[in-house]
């Protein structure tokens, strides 16, 4: 379409959108919107921002981008302003309720990327060191011989141990924060951190079964196992956003699709804060109980199941309840031009 045909089209959209601004920015502030106001001025904003790029890619008008980037960059304020005056409290809840599940679905690839080179590890190292018990370590330090020892001879309780709680959430983090930051080097060495974690524990079932340890060993692991080594592929996960950002940016400049995948890589760790702590308390304290094997594993099950529903389960917010599982809207604050290269072929 022409630029005539294009202003005429979509002019109402921007009036909608200059005029619940100048509401907002008068003598009642936020507050003296509507709610369907409020809930319009999300869609508007980013109806405009659609045009904002089309206006861009189409070699518009000075004089329309100017005025079309002005309006986004005045409703990006509003709506960044509205998203901060959430008390504190409420801001910690949406993120770790709304935000971070439904980001974590949006990249589950990278996320199963994670899961798949652990899951080769653990089998790859197992059927090696089965072959040659010398090649244990290779994935199992010298750092862990304690762990070595201690599981080789076949103990499974020990007294709880705040301390010991305080040291594993400190190293599992370290972990989950290197599988992360690893990602900035192209995600290669992601990926090998990712096959590591899974080759130490499949190097560590096959010791089991040359000592018959197994019925210790896995009851002894799995109920703090599921939410460590899931925020461990979480953090796997966002190392490989970013790597791949930086090795494939599409349509962005370089820097710019690795600025904006760092954002969601932060997020994605941030939001493994809760798996870290519950690992570290179970395995410090609940892991060292003397209890059956049954109840071990009911726990590991139960805990695996209420974690992974509240990772994967679709969340909408209000208004949403039309859009597909995992595709919400964009938070207020979110990069005008991240949803640029989303929608900008739709505005034409």
């Amino acid at each position: 379409m022409d630029e005539r045909d294009f202003v005429s089209k979509k002019r109402q959209a921007w009036d909608q959108l200059a005029a619940l601004i100048a509401k907002a920015n008068g003598k009642g502030g936020l507050k003296s919107l509507s709610r369907e106001e409020i809930l319009s001025l999300g869609p508007l904003y980013r109806r405009v921002s659609s045009d904002l790029a089309y206006a861009r890619a189409h070699a518009v008008s000075t004089d329309l981008a100017v005025h079309l980037n002005g309006l986004v960059g005045r409703a990006h304020a509003l709506l960044y302003e509205a998203e901060r005056s959430q008390s504190a409290l409420g801001s910690v809840i949406q993120f770790y309720w709304i935000d971070f599940p439904t980001l974590l679905q949006k990249h589950y690839r990278y996320f199963l990327s994670a899961v798949a080179l652990a899951v080769f590890g653990a089998f790859f190292a197992y059927w090696l060191v089965i072959r040659q018990p010398d090649k244990l370590s290779l994935f199992v330090g010298p750092g862990f011989k304690d762990a070595v020892e201690y599981w080789k001879s076949g103990k499974v309780t020990a007294d709880p141990s705040i301390e010991f709680a305080a040291m594993l959430m400190t190293h599992n983090q370290q972990v989950g924060l290197m599988s992360f930051a690893l990602g900035v080097v192209g995600g290669a060495p992601d990926a090998y951190l990712m096959f590591q974690t899974g080759g130490m524990l499949g190097a560590m079932a096959a010791l089991m079964t040359q000592v018959h340890h197994h019925d210790t060993f896995w009851p002894g692991i799995v109920p703090h196992g599921v939410a460590e080594l899931t925020a461990i592929f979480i953090c796997g996960a966002a190392g490989f956003r970013l790597g791949f950002s930086w090795l494939f940016p599409g349509r962005y400049r370089r820097v710019e699709a690795f600025q904006n995948a760092g954002l969601d890589a932060i997020k994605l760790v941030l939001g493994t804060i809760p798996l870290f702590i519950f690992a570290g308390i179970i395995e410090a304290m609940f892991s060292r109980i003397a209890l059956a094997a049954s109840v071990r594993y009911a726990f590991a099950i139960l805990n695996g199941v209420l974690w992974y529903a509240y990772l994967f389960i679709p969340r909408f917010q209000p208004g949403e309840r039309g859009a597909k599982p995992g595709k919400r809207n964009l938070p207020p604050a979110a990069s005008v031009q991240s949803r640029e290269h989303a929608t900008g072929a739709h505005a034409a």
